[in-house]
Parts: C-alpha cells; structure tokens; sequence
C-alpha cells in the first residue's frame, strides 16, 4: 500500500513537471466567515469582544509564473458587503456598514496535473481593512475601522477550458497577525492597536483569462 502510494505521487509530481505552468488573471466571486476575539483598551476602558461575520464581494484575483516554472507569485484585489455580523452572540445592523476591502500577495507552487487542470497552493500576507461596530463603555455603539495584516494561505484549482479562458474555483484561509484601529468620535480620530485573535475562511470561483 506504500509503495502504491509513493508511486502515485511520484507519478503527479512528474505530471506537475510536464506540464508548463500557466499565467492567469480573473474576476471571482467571493464568500468569507469570519470568527475574531478583540481585546483593546479605549478611554481607559479594557473591554474584549467576540464577533463573527459573514461578507460577499468580488476580487480580482490571478498568478503569474515567470517562464515554464513551477513557481509563481499569486495576488488579489477586492471588497466585500457584510451580509450579518454579531458581536457577542447578538444580531447586529448592517445595513450602513461600508465596504471591506482587501488584497494579498503569495508565493505559489503550481502543480500540473494534465494540460487543462492544475492545483496552485500558496501562502503569504493579506491586508484586510473592515468597519465594526464595538460597545464602548458599555452603553455608546461606536463604529471603528480595523486595518489587519494576516497570514494567509490558499488552494486554487485552475480548469482551462480552452487556450485563453479558464475556470478558477479558490479555498483560503486567514489568521490575524496585527491589527490598527481608528476610533472617530465626532470630528477626533483615535488609533490603537487591537489584540485580535481568530480566522476567517473563504471560497472563491470565477472566470479568468489565461495568459
């Protein structure tokens, strides 16, 4: 059963090498959940919060791959809609929350597993810049604007329909790595730093053209 097993992977690996790696860039659609437990220090006031969320938007997402390597530099672009929130297990509004917007970069190894499909697993560094709304002591809902770098990685599969247009199905995931947020009350802005710990996951799919 071992050696079956090593022989198959051999196998893929030696597919992977064949096959010449292929540049893309394309529009997804994308679906994320996100679970996050912030503890930060306000007006003198120590207070922790869990929220989660779940958001929908678009990204401009793609890997270029120098040459026929194997090894590629993925990126996205995007903003999404927060669909529902809730912050300590209680519904939130969401109605005029602004956009959260994002972007990446990532090393990524492409696997060719035949001259229409291939598997890109990457990882590297997000950005995420997001509106919640915290409770400020304890009575005043004040709306902050959370800017995190994460530590992202990523799952593509790549299905080349013909020479130029492909179908890109992505699997992603996120853990916060520093978060800065800026507070406005009125016509003065606050920033601190958020001690944020959690994850978020994501689904993508989309069309893209190949390069």
């Amino acid at each position: 059963m071992k050696k079956t097993c090593i022989v198959i992977a051999i196998t893929i690996l030696a597919s992977g090498i064949l096959f010449a790696s292929q540049s893309w860039i394309g529009l997804q659609g994308i679906g994320s959940y996100k679970q996050e437990t912030t503890t930060y220090t306000f007006l003198s006031i120590t207070a922790e919060e869990e929220h989660t969320a779940m958001l929908a938007g678009l990204n401009v997402a793609g890997t270029i791959y120098p040459g026929k390597a194997p090894i590629g530099v993925g990126f996205q672009v995007g903003f999404a809609k927060t669909i529902n929130a809730t912050r300590g297990g209680n519904d939130q509004d969401v109605a005029d929350l602004p956009l959260t917007w994002n972007g990446g970069v990532t090393g990524k190894f492409c696997l060719a597993i035949s001259e229409m499909l291939s598997l890109e697993i990457g990882a590297g560094l997000g950005f995420q810049s997001v509106t919640q709304i915290f409770d400020i002591g304890g009575s005043n809902d004040v709306e902050a604007t959370l800017n995190t770098l994460n530590a992202i990685a990523v799952a593509d599969v790549v299905l080349h329909l013909t020479e130029t247009i492909a179908v890109v199905g992505k699997m992603g995931a996120s853990l916060p790595l520093s978060t800065q947020a800026t507070f406005t009350l009125g016509s003065t802005s606050y920033d601190h730093e958020f001690d944020v710990a959690g994850f978020a996951i994501n689904g993508q799919i989309g069309i893209a053209l190949s390069l």
